[in-house]
């Protein structure tokens, strides 16, 4: 396994993204864990403390996250090195008694961002889902991201969000 840095941290982080962003508004400005860490992965991503992040700043982003994920550098991200780099909604879901569900969810998400299925993430692949994830957030259409953009509906988390917490 690749050593940790703090943007692989991030990277993990942004499971913890979807999750916050799927909480109900009374609890979406509530500083839990999960949303200090979605907050720390926005403040990632803006690297240079824009308060918003544009396309170029999640293909940066995705291109160290691809690379860390990719444990034997063959350019291609085979579901255990997927699932091996967590940003800590394991242990979470562990302690939640939901370790199962986390597990099916990293599973979907993974069949899903491999568009044709032959079982590993390839940086096109990867590349489309990320995109398609930012623009499904970019709910005003102006091509940026902001922090509550980003927190509230960056959807690539919400089937983990969804495994520990179904009732979100």
């Amino acid at each position: 396994m690749k050593p940790f840095n703090a943007l692989t941290l991030t990277a993990y982080a942004l499971g913890a993204v979807a999750f916050a962003a799927t909480l109900p508004a009374s609890m979406a400005t509530e500083k839990t864990e999960g949303r200090l860490t979605a907050e720390l992965t926005f403040s990632s991503i803006d690297a240079q403390g824009k308060g918003y992040i544009h396309q170029g700043d999640l293909e940066r982003f995705r291109d160290e996250v691809f690379v860390s994920m990719d444990h034997d550098d063959n350019g291609k991200i085979s579901y255990t090195e997927f699932s091996d780099w967590d940003p800590g909604f394991s242990t979470i879901a562990a302690e939640a008694g939901k370790r199962d569900a986390y597990v099916t969810a990293t599973k979907i998400v993974h069949a899903v961002w491999d568009r044709d299925g032959d079982g590993v993430l390839t940086v096109p692949e990867m590349r489309f889902a990320m995109t398609t994830d930012f623009r499904r957030a970019d709910l005003n259409d102006d091509a940026m991201l902001s922090e509550e953009e980003f927190l509230s509906n960056f959807t690539i988390i919400v089937a983990m969000r969804a495994a520990i917490r179904p009732d979100l």
